[in-house]
């Protein structure tokens, strides 16, 4: 669903930390994007991912 609202919105560029290995969007919904979007990844992701980490296993 953010995936599409991202397309629709076409934001040109996205950068992100870490990918969501059981919802992200590149499985799920590979296309969503506008098709001119540039995507990074990977930005810190070691420290992205333990941030994540950390704030579910504090929810649960």
């Amino acid at each position: 669903m953010c995936a599409g609202a991202l397309g629709w919105s076409q934001i040109p560029r996205i950068v992100y930390g870490c990918r969501d290995e059981k919802r992200g969007y590149t499985d799920y919904a590979p296309h969503a994007l506008h098709p001119k979007c540039q995507v990074t990844g990977g930005v810190l992701e070691d420290e992205c991912r333990q941030l994540m980490q950390d704030f579910f296993k504090s929810k649960r």
